[in-house]
């Protein structure tokens, strides 16, 4: 829909009808004006002209006027996916990974630090893709909220480098907020939560059960990456691990209750680390269609050169018209 920046500019509209008025240097003195011949292509030129030179000052003031369009959008499609991306940001994630197993991933290089460049390149890698970024710890943070501007999520990944992490591990706040960022929003394609934690808590009975109606209701793939760090982890795909009472295991254990599609990873190292997501992509890489809001289209450049054009061919007129008799 047209609208206008500046609106009053269109009061000087009238001045177009300037052209229109006759003038007095536009007749030329004769003697006898029956004897001058039918010219039917000086009668055109001349209703050109006028014509011309309304367009000319009607486009000028419509383009002061600052014609455009606003609240635009587009429908687009590609193979993307709207992710959410929750990162513990306890204490815990400070420590080396694989601390206490027999291979390290790079020598002193934290959990935080390797989850951070593997979600990083996993950002990079899907540009068609709608992130958002959360912390959580004692409380939730959200650091970016939906969006396809992946340099604002890069950014808020390197500011997790940052500071110590927080003394607690609050999973049931950080999930409880996450999976309510997708309500309202309409569908347009395959839908994730990417959990990156080294475990350590546990969730109630009124958490688990307002997670898993949230998760089933707005149709959320759950990815949970497990990062392993000594010996105090358990493996998760281990079978004792149905009967383990950690809260890695528990924690496991409901995920694979839920309604909704849940998958494990695990990683002690990089190399896992980054395998994780790239089988993460894989698996969310379904098409979609989504409706992208586009800035304000400014117009007036086209009213002025549609000015300019008629100035031209004005001037042009002008330079092979007849002045005098003499």
């Amino acid at each position: 829909m047209l609208d206008f920046a500046n609106p009053w500019m269109l009061v000087l509209l009238p001045l177009a009808a300037l052209p229109l008025l006759r003038r007095r240097a536009d007749s030329l003195p004769f003697s006898y004006v029956a004897w001058l011949p039918h010219d039917r292509i000086g009668r055109f030129v001349s209703m050109l002209w006028r014509a011309l030179a309304v367009c000319a000052i009607a486009a000028v003031v419509i383009g002061l006027a600052g014609p455009g369009s606003a609240n635009l959008q587009r429908r687009v499609a590609g193979t993307g996916s709207e992710i959410l991306i929750l990162m513990d940001r306890s204490a815990s994630m400070d420590a080396e990974l694989g601390r206490g197993l027999a291979k390290l991933s790079v020598e002193g290089e934290s959990k935080k630090q390797v989850a951070s460049r593997a979600l990083a390149t996993f950002v990079a890698r899907r540009p068609s893709d709608s992130f958002a970024f959360m912390l959580f710890g004692l409380q939730p943070m959200l650091a970016v909220p939906f969006t396809r501007d992946h340099a604002i999520v890069d950014a808020a990944m390197q500011a997790t480098m940052v500071g110590r992490g927080m003394p607690d591990t609050r999973l049931d706040a950080g999930l409880s907020y996450a999976v309510r960022l997708f309500d309202g929003r309409p569908r347009t394609g395959g839908r994730a939560l990417v959990l990156v934690s080294d475990g350590g808590a546990r969730l109630d009975a009124a958490a688990r059960e307002r997670i898993a109606a949230a998760l089933a209701q707005d149709g959320v793939a759950l990815y949970f990456v497990y990062l392993r760090s000594g010996v105090y982890s358990p493996d998760l795909s281990d079978a004792a691990a149905a009967l383990d009472q950690s809260a890695e295991a528990e924690l496991h254990r409901f995920f694979q209750s839920l309604r909704t599609p849940y998958h494990l990873f695990q990683a002690k190292d990089a190399e896992q680390m980054a395998a994780a997501m790239d089988e993460i992509g894989r698996r969310e890489n379904q098409r979609s269609i989504w409706v992208e809001r586009l800035p304000r289209q400014d117009r007036s450049t086209w009213c002025f050169a549609a000015a300019l054009i008629c100035c031209a061919a004005l001037i042009g007129i002008g330079s092979v018209q007849k002045r005098s008799w003499a």
